[in-house]
């Protein structure tokens, strides 16, 4: 038998309790394990800026530009590499990081027609990642010269240490909102499942549509404490009897 909206609304107000019981335990476990067991991340980023190549035989702006463009990739490279990392880590040991776990740590991208070159970097301390950031940029630009025999790239915006943002990985009552909104889909999920599994008959109208015969009688659920009732009221109304001879 199809079920109306109505029968589900009746349905989810039967357990509301249960529902409600069920967010609730989801939301407070997920506010214990954030204060205590997620470590906040955050996150810097600084951009360079690479410039057009002047002063180049038998060129024009457009050439100029496109010139640029094709550079930022093997920038991009360049920065990553083990020198730029093996320098920054030499130069910086307060940031207690080897030329291996820096790497990782540096992202890079970069739009499409665009001359901006975008360094991020993510760390339990924003000021240490913004000192990365800075550090990297910094190195980069200076051992450009020689590595490229070029100097067409200039730090546009160095991440500010100074800055508190928020972490990355989001605060806790992000968390309890995410929480909230999952665990309230999956306990209505689970509800309608077993509602969907379960072939009890609970209405005459049911009965009718499974059987296909009319009900001309129905016994009402009787509970413990009726049944008691129903005890008492018998024991009360009885009467004294004798036998005629």
């Amino acid at each position: 038998m199809e079920k109306t909206i109505l029968d589900y609304i009746n349905l989810i107000k039967k357990r509301l309790w249960l529902i409600t019981l069920f967010v609730l335990i989801s939301c407070a476990t997920t506010f214990y394990v954030s204060k205590n067991f997620v470590v906040p991340v955050y996150s810097a980023s600084g951009q360079l800026l690479v410039n057009n190549i002047a002063n180049v035989p038998a060129s024009n702006n457009l050439n100029d530009l496109n010139f640029s463009l094709n550079l930022i990739e093997s920038y991009k490279e360049i920065i990553k590499s083990p020198t730029i990392m093996k320098s920054v880590v030499d130069a910086h040991p307060e940031f207690n990081l080897t030329q291996e776990e820096l790497a990782p740590k540096v992202g890079i991208k970069s739009s499409e027609k665009s001359q901006v070159i975008n360094l991020t970097v993510q760390d339990e301390s924003y000021t240490k990642a913004a000192g990365i950031v800075n550090a990297v940029s910094q190195e980069f630009i200076r051992s450009l010269p020689s590595l490229m025999k070029l100097n067409n790239v200039t730090f546009l915006t160095p991440a500010d240490p100074s800055k508190q943002p928020p972490p990355v990985n989001s605060g806790f009552m992000m968390n309890i909102i995410i929480s909230f909104v999952v665990s309230l889909m999956a306990a209505l999920g689970i509800i309608l499942l077993m509602e969907t599994l379960n072939g009890t008959l609970r209405s005459e109208r049911e009965a009718e549509f499974d059987l296909g015969l009319p009900v001309i009688a129905s016994i009402p659920a009787i509970r413990k404490r009726d049944m008691g009732k129903a005890d008492a009221k018998a024991r009360v109304g009885e009467g004294a009897y004798v036998t005629a001879e």
